[in-house]
C-alpha cells in the first residue's frame, strides 16, 4: 500500500513540476508581452486565459502575471521537496515489504527444513535467528521512511490549494500532527532497534535456589560423576537445589535470586523436597535422564536452541510491552517476529518429544527398566503435598517452622494419594516442555500395574529419607537455608502486599461523597426548545398572512395554543430537572453506596463488579455476590433497574456534576477497591 501510494505521490509530484517548470518559461514571456502593449496603450484592455478568458485592463493583468511568476518560483520549489518524499514514500513502503516477504519465506523454508533432524532444527534456527534482527530492524525503517514520507507530503500537498479555509487548515495541522507522530514513531522504532538485537544475548533465568560446592555436598557430586561416567554425558559445571522448582537441565545464564552471581556453562537443578522422598535409585534415574541431555547430539541443543527459543519468546513480549507509542510502526516487525518462531512449533514439538523419551530410555538402561516410571509417578504424586506446604508456609510465614522439608515428609508420612490420578501431568521446566508421564512410561515398555502404582505411593522410609544426609555435608543447614530465604521473601511479599491494601484503604476519604446529577444540558436544552416554541409563535403573529393563517381566528388561536402548550411543557420539565437534581443522586461512603433511587444501601464488600457505561445516559452497573441481599427500588423508574435472577443492580442518571464518566467510574472503583482492602487488613 505504501509503494502503491507512494508510485501515486511520484505521479502527482511529477506532473505539478512539469506545470510549474512551464509555467516558469511561459509567465515571463507574456509579462514581456503585457508591458509592450501597455507602453504603446495605457488604456488598452487584453484577454487573460484564451478565447473564454476574463477581459481586464493590461495594467492589471501584468500585475496578475507578477504574482504568477511570485506564486510560480515558490510552487516550484515546494514541488522540488515533494518529489524526494514520494521516492521516500515507495523506497520505505518496498524496503518494509521486501524484508517482510523475506522473512515470512526464509521462515517458511526453515521449518521445512528443521522438521528432518534434530541437527537440522539447531542449523536452521541458528541460521534464522541470526539474521531475524536484520529482517526486524528493515522493517522498522522501513515503514519510519514510509509514514513520515508519505505524512510530509501530503502536509506540502496543502500549499497548492487555491483557497485555504478553516477546514483545509484543519487538515493540514493534521497533516502535520500526522507527520510528527509518524516520525516520534520512527524515533521510538529506532530506540527499540538496540533491543532487537539484544536478540542475540541470552537473558539469564532467575531461578530461587542455593549453589552447592564439592565440599557443600561431596556425596552428591560424587553420585553425579558416577551417573555422568556411566551415561557418558557430561558433567555439569554447577549445582542449584531450591524448594519451588523441578528437575531440570540447562546451558543457559542461570542467576540464583538474592545475588549478582550469574551461572555460565551446565546447570544441573534439583528440588529439595523430591530428595528425601525419592529412593536412590529413582534419584539416579532422574539424574540420569537430565545428564542425558548433555550427551550427544543433545547437548547441542540444549545449548543452541532450548534457551534461546524461550529467550526469543520473552525479548519479543518485552519489546511490544516497551513499544510506547512506537508500536504504530513496531507492530508490524513483531507480528513477523512471532510468526518466526511460531513456524518453528511443529519442529520444536517432534524433537522435543523424541528427545525426552530418547533420555527415559538411557535412563532406565543405567538404573533399570521400572526406575524411569517409579521417579515419574512418584515425582508427580508428591507435588500436591509439597505445593500445598509451600503454599501454606507462603501464606502464613510467621507460623511455619524452621524446615519445610520435615513438614513436607510429615504430610505422606501414611503414603501418597493415587498416583493414577497424576499420568497425564507433564514434568515441569522453565524453559522446555515434557510429554505426558503415561507416554512416558509406555514407551519404555513397562507394564504400569497396581503393583507399580503401589510402590510409587509408598510412605518416606528411612533409607530414602537418610539419602540427603549421606549426599550433603549438612543437609539440615541447607534445608533450613531454603526455608529461611523463602520465608524471608514470603514476609518482604506480605509487606508490599500490606502496604498496597493500606494505600488502598486510604485512598477514599472517611467523610462521606455526594454526588448529584448533572441536569444542566438538560434545562438547557429545554430551554431552547421552549425558544424555538416562542420564536414560532411570534413568526406566525407577523407572517401569518404569507403562511395563510392570519385571516383564521380559530387556526391563530390553536396555533397560540399549541405554542403555549409547548413553551409550558418544556419549562416546566426544566423546572423539574432542576429541581431533582437538587437532591443528592448518590452519597458514596467507605462502607456502601446509598442512592436516591434505591431503599437500602449497597455494601462495597457485596459487590462482586461494577461497569460504567455512557451511550446515552451514564450508567453504573453492580453485579452482586450470590449471598448479597438485593437493594429495593423507590417507586417506578425506566432507568434504574434490579435484576434478581441475574442479581444485577443498574443505576442511570444524565450525568454526574463536576465530573466525566471516567473520573466518577474511577472514584467508583477507588471506594470498591479500598472496601476490600480494608476487610483484607481487618482479616490480617
Amino acid at each position: 500500500m505504501f509503494v502503491a501510494l507512494g508510485i501515486k505521490q511520484e505521479q502527482r509530484a511529477a506532473a505539478t513540476l512539469t506545470e510549474y517548470r512551464q509555467a516558469g518559461q511561459e509567465l515571463p514571456e507574456a509579462l514581456a508581452q503585457l508591458q509592450r502593449i501597455e507602453a504603446n496603450n495605457p488604456s488598452a484592455f487584453v484577454t487573460m486565459g484564451g478565447p473564454d478568458g476574463r477581459r481586464m485592463p493590461v495594467s492589471m493583468a501584468i500585475a496578475g502575471v507578477r504574482n504568477a511568476i511570485d506564486t510560480t518560483d515558490d510552487g516550484t520549489e515546494v514541488s522540488l521537496i515533494r518529489y524526494p518524499l514520494s521516492w521516500g514514500t515507495m523506497a520505505g513502503g518496498l524496503l518494509a515489504f521486501l524484508a517482510g516477504l523475506t522473512g515470512l519465506l526464509a521462515a517458511r523454508v526453515a521449518a521445512l527444513r528443521a522438521q528432518q533432524s534434530r541437527d537440522a532444527l539447531v542449523r536452521n534456527f541458528d541460521r534464522l535467528r541470526r539474521g531475524l534482527p536484520f529482517a526486524l530492524a528493515a522493517v522498522l525503517v522501513g515503514l519510519s521512511i514510509a509514514s513520515v514520507s508519505a505524512s510530509l507530503f501530503e502536509a506540502a500537498s496543502l500549499w497548492f490549494w487555491d483557497h485555504l479555509s478553516t477546514g483545509s487548515m484543519k487538515l493540514f495541522a493534521a497533516a502535520v500532527t500526522l507527520a510528527a507522530l509518524a516520525a516520534y514513531s520512527a524515533v521510538m522504532a529506532v530506540i527499540a532497534l538496540r533491543r532487537v538485537f539484544d536478540l542475540y544475548t541470552m537473558q539469564p533465568l532467575d531461578i530461587r535456589g542455593l549453589v552447592v560446592s564439592r565440599d557443600e555436598a561431596p556425596g552428591l557430586w560424587r553420585f553425579i560423576e558416577d551417573l555422568a561416567v556411566r551415561h557418558e554425558a557430561l558433567m555439569p559445571d554447577s549445582i542449584l537445589i531450591s524448594l519451588t522448582e523441578g528437575f531440570f537441565v540447562t546451558e543457559a545464564p542461570v542467576r540464583p535470586l538474592g545475588g549478582d552471581r550469574v551461572l555460565q556453562g551446565r546447570t544441573l537443578h534439583l528440588p529439595a523436597p523430591c530428595l528425601p522422598l525419592l529412593g536412590e535409585t529413582e534419584l539416579a534415574a532422574v539424574i540420569g535422564h537430565e545428564l542425558a541431555h548433555f550427551s550427544g547430539g543433545d547437548t547441542t541443543y540444549s545449548r543452541r536452541f532450548a534457551p534461546i527459543h524461550a529467550g526469543l519468546w520473552r525479548t519479543l513480549t518485552a519489546l511490544g510491552e516497551r513499544s510506547g507509542t512506537g508500536g504504530f510502526v513496531i507492530t508490524p516487525a513483531l507480528h513477523l517476529g512471532f510468526h518466526t518462531l511460531e513456524s518453528f512449533d511443529l519442529a520444536v514439538a517432534q524433537h522435543r518429544r523424541q528427545r525426552e523419551l530418547e533420555a527415559d530410555r538411557r535412563a532406565s538402561l543405567v538404573s533399570g527398566p521400572e526406575s524411569v516410571p517409579l521417579a515419574l509417578i512418584r515425582s508427580a504424586a508428591l507435588a500436591p503435598a509439597i505445593v500445598g506446604t509451600l503454599n501454606d508456609a507462603f501464606s502464613a510465614p510467621e507460623t511455619s517452622g524452621p524446615d519445610l522439608m520435615a513438614e513436607i515428609q510429615r504430610r505422606v508420612e501414611g503414603g501418597l494419594p493415587d498416583p493414577a490420578a497424576h499420568l497425564e501431568e507433564c514434568q515441569p521446566h522453565p524453559t522446555d516442555s515434557h510429554p505426558p508421564t503415561a507416554l512416558r512410561i509406555s514407551t519404555l515398555g513397562v507394564q504400569l500395574d497396581e503393583r507399580l502404582l503401589a510402590r510409587a505411593a509408598r510412605g518416606p522410609v528411612a533409607e530414602d529419607t537418610s539419602l540427603p544426609h549421606r549426599l550433603f555435608a549438612d543437609w539440615s543447614g541447607i534445608c533450613q537455608a531454603l526455608t529461611a530465604a523463602f520465608l524471608d521473601e514470603a514476609r518482604e511479599a506480605h509487606r508490599l502486599d500490606r502496604a498496597e491494601l493500606e494505600a488502598a484503604a486510604a485512598a477514599v476519604p472517611k467523610e462521606h461523597t455526594v454526588l448529584y446529577e448533572n441536569g444542566r444540558p438538560m434545562i438547557w436544552a429545554m430551554a431552547f426548545i421552549a425558544a424555538m416554541f416562542v420564536a414560532f409563535a411570534i413568526g406566525s403573529i407577523f407572517f401569518g398572512q404569507s403562511l395563510g393563517i392570519g385571516n383564521d381566528s380559530g387556526t391563530t388561536a390553536f396555533v397560540g395554543a399549541v405554542t403555549a402548550l409547548g413553551v409550558c411543557i418544556a419549562l416546566a420539565h426544566a423546572a423539574w430537572v432542576r429541581h431533582k437534581t437538587k437532591a443528592p443522586l448518590m452519597t458514596l461512603t467507605p462502607d456502601a453506596l446509598v442512592s436516591a433511587r434505591l431503599r437500602e444501601a449497597i455494601a462495597w464488600t457485596d459487590v462482586a463488579g461494577m461497569q460504567v457505561t455512557t451511550s446515552r445516559r451514564l450508567t453504573l452497573v453492580l453485579a452482586l455476590h450470590e449471598e448479597a441481599p438485593l437493594p429495593n427500588r423507590i417507586g417506578f423508574s425506566i432507568y434504574n433497574k434490579v435484576n434478581r435472577r441475574k442479581r444485577i443492580v443498574v443505576l442511570e442518571a444524565m450525568g454526574i456534576r463536576g465530573m466525566k464518566a471516567a473520573d466518577f467510574e474511577a472514584l467508583v472503583s477507588r471506594y470498591l477497591t479500598a472496601a476490600y482492602a480494608r476487610r483484607r487488613l481487618a482479616g490480617d
